[in-house]
């Protein structure tokens, strides 16, 4: 069986309670420095869909001591890669760069989390480029399906609300709404760093205590914004009407499991064999290979906090979309009732199993596999574990699984095209909504 052997780890808490994960991977002299911040899309205020995420870019464009022109050049003088973004679990601020320069490369971190003063001409812009990428993305059939599918899953709950905004929310979102998320959720006690690379452990947490001991410390609260997703008993239909399309785009499926669930390890091989296999899995082989209705199909799920999505999404011209969709319901209720084979089963854990020892290879590898762990209280154990459970997947294991976790009865169906062309063949599928496309945008 593949094993697996983590790097030197040591762990502090910080006096204002911040987590600092130090990893020694000493293999090139090269430091990464990742701040979680255990607060994601899923904390924005109601009607403000993008608040978390222009926050995090928000506070990378102006501080106490630097200029965003200042940031940059300075980023650049080390020859330092910087990245940010707000996921729906946590937002993140990455800075990678040589070694040698860890202090500058955690001063420069520290200084956005910590003294960001949210100038209001740096704001006006950068709200004017998200809007104007909003509406380019109105242009993208798959953006407008993605984001369809999510609302109707989870609408009415914290991650029914596009993650980067729409184009209503963000032009009412002022610097104050940024100014508060800040102020409420960039605390140490929702925060772990993690600085993976060639570092002495003692050093590394002097200087972590040098530039982060000042971060303020919370009010004592959960981590997790729990809340609870309707169950759905009947398949529901959405319509994106575009006369201007000749290719659908479909989106089926509902929300499924949480990243701490038991069952984690049996779904992801699970949908390995139906869909995130590429040409190997199911779907592919039947809609794609067999019937040549699209040039691709996968399934795959997101397991959060709370239970993610789990969606099946392909394309096809607007006279085989309703076949198509079939066809999925088709594959989809044949694997949840008969299960897979032998042979599908070894193929997947030899897939998994082969290709883990890579998921650390570098520095930024090694910090996305720690912070995973760390952000869903998983523990360290569990990386050095997952071959074991990967290799006791079994046969049944995945039929009962598939049974708990995959309802196409209740599957949500939504599709952007020219339904002119399918109109009366789609209404067997379930309640139909059809929603013109210029219409729905005027909502946006």
């Amino acid at each position: 069986m593949v094993s697996i052997k983590l790097p030197e780890i040591e762990t502090r808490t910080l006096r204002n309670g911040l987590r600092v994960l130090a990893v020694k991977a000493c293999t090139l002299p090269l430091v990464r420095v990742v701040l979680m911040v255990k607060r994601g899309t899923e904390w924005d205020e109601d009607g403000k869909a993008g608040q978390a995420d222009l926050t995090c870019e928000m506070v990378t464009l102006g501080t106490q001591s630097r200029s965003s022109q200042q940031i940059a050049l300075d980023i650049d003088s080390l020859g330092a890669r910087f990245s940010f973004y707000s996921g729906w679990d946590a937002s993140f601020f990455e800075v990678e760069g040589l070694a040698e320069d860890l202090q500058s490369l955690l001063e420069i971190v520290s200084d956005f989390v910590l003294r960001p003063t949210f100038p209001k001409r740096e704001f006006d812009q950068l709200r004017g480029r998200r809007i104007a990428r909003l509406i380019q993305d109105q242009d993208e059939s798959e953006v407008v399906a993605d984001e369809q599918f999510l609302q109707l899953v989870f609408g009415g709950t914290p991650y029914g609300h596009p993650r980067r905004g729409t184009i209503g929310s963000v032009k009412a979102l002022s610097v104050e709404d940024l100014q508060t998320f800040h102020e409420r959720h960039f605390l140490a006690d929702h925060c772990t760093l993690i600085i993976v690379g060639d570092i002495d452990f003692e050093d590394t947490f002097q200087i972590a205590e040098e530039f982060l001991g000042a971060m303020k410390k919370g009010l004592d609260g959960p981590d997790l914004h729990a809340f609870s997703i309707p169950k759905r008993r009947n398949r529901q239909v959405r319509i994106i009407h575009r006369p201007d399309l000749t290719q659908s785009q479909i989106r089926m499926g509902h929300a499924a499991i949480r990243r701490t669930s038991p069952d984690y390890d049996v779904f992801q091989v699970a949908n390995y064999i139906l869909g995130g296999g590429g040409f190997s899995s199911r779907l592919m082989e039947k809609v794609r290979s067999q019937l040549g209705y699209t040039y691709g199909i996968s399934s795959r799920f997101r397991g959060r906090k709370n239970p993610g999505p789990f969606v099946i999404s392909t394309f096809t011209p607007n006279e085989n979309t309703v076949a198509v969709v079939d066809e999925v319901l088709s594959v989809v209720e044949m694997f949840i009732h008969e299960g897979v084979t032998s042979q599908e089963l070894e193929e997947a854990q030899n897939f998994y199993l082969g290709s883990y020892a890579f998921r650390f290879e570098t520095p930024r590898k090694i910090a996305r596999e720690i912070l995973e762990v760390e952000l869903y209280g998983l523990g360290l154990q569990s990386l050095t574990d997952y071959p074991r459970r990967i290799s006791k997947v079994t046969e049944a294991g995945i039929l009962k699984v598939t049974g708990r976790h995959i309802f196409p009865k209740s599957f949500v169906v939504v599709i952007v095209g020219n339904c002119e062309v399918f109109r009366k063949a789609v209404e067997k599928l379930g309640p139909v909504q059809i929603t013109d496309f210029q219409a729905l945008m005027g909502e946006s």
